[in-house]
């Protein structure tokens, strides 16, 4: 079986735009795919593959590249919603009916947009570190977390910036921060660099533009819609995140209806990869439960 390091990377005209993927796991074990929407600036090699490898012990997992970014074609998408789109448009191209899906970051956002627009395809939602659109009780993170990792350039620069605001500053988190950096370098199979800082401020446009619109006021975000957002949700997130404060996820499982909260002690934005094993299991508790509903998955974690 193929795994993060080794996976191929295949190709797929989706709406009018190629868009590069990987398909990882047992795809004959039956289980509901998995599809995995990465953070900012990042494409799917910058997955950890100590996650990625857990998750496909138990169901297959697809991974992609947004338009505009890694090796997808197109233009980096300026809306979170144009995001969705083009999650949604490589599951259609695909063929497939169901999915369960999982965002980071800003994936996190995306993908709330993508299972709002395709009611019925999405079967359970995971948001990892992640808001939804600006409410009024968002709380930002501070600007000397997030510009290094918006403006910075070299390889070695975005690194430091990645681990600064990904991972708690202190020894252990510092230390997890190089690990997790460490496992992700292993993939280097046709490997593309992070977005650059000139790409990068679409999608800043796009994420600072989840917000009402004064000029349009017909123009429902996220938060306006996350009643109709019925299936299971797991939301989760470290216990000090920097990039997007920890309370932004706290309120999102309030805002949803069937949402189960998870908070990871001593962690921060990267918690998924920092206890990448510990998170994977609670993935397969939660999408292989017969419920998914906050009550039973509390009891199983």
């Amino acid at each position: 079986m193929s795994t993060a390091q080794t996976a191929q990377t295949q190709y797929i005209v989706a709406n009018g735009v190629k868009l590069a993927y990987r398909h990882l796991g047992d795809a004959s074990s039956g289980k509901i795919p998995l599809v995995m929407v990465v953070h900012f600036r990042a494409n799917m090699d910058f997955w950890d593959p100590l996650l990625i490898n857990a998750l496909i012990q138990t169901r297959p997992v697809i991974l992609l590249d947004i338009a505009g970014t890694g090796k997808s074609e197109g233009e980096v998408p300026t809306t979170m919603a144009e995001w969705g789109g083009h999650v949604m448009s490589l599951v259609k191209a695909l063929g497939l009916t169901q999915i369960d899906l999982l965002g980071f970051s800003m994936g996190g956002l995306a993908v709330q947009y993508a299972a709002l627009n395709a009611p019925g395809v999405v079967r359970r939602l995971i948001i990892c570190g992640s808001r939804t659109s600006r409410t009024p009780n968002t709380i930002d993170g501070p600007l000397d977390i997030f510009m290094p990792l918006a403006k910075s350039e070299s390889d070695e620069d975005f690194k430091k910036s990645w681990v600064d605001s990904f991972f708690p500053h202190t020894p252990h988190g510092e230390a997890a921060g190089e690990a997790s950096w460490n496992r992700i370098m292993t993939r280097t199979l046709d490997r593309s660099p992070h977005l650059s800082s000139e790409l990068a401020k679409r999608q800043i446009q796009a994420f600072g533009g989840a917000a009402p619109d004064a000029e349009k006021p017909e123009v429902l975000q996220a938060y306006d819609r996350l009643n109709e957002l019925n299936m299971p949700v797991f939301v989760a997130n470290g216990d000090d995140d920097l990039l997007i404060p920890t309370q932004n996820s706290v309120e999102l499982a309030q805002l949803l209806r069937n949402a189960h909260l998870h908070i990871y002690p001593n962690a921060g934005h990267g918690f998924l990869y920092q206890y990448a094993e510990m998170f994977a299991k609670h993935v397969e508790l939660f999408l292989d439960g017969t419920d998914g509903g906050e009550e039973g998955l509390a009891a199983k974690l």
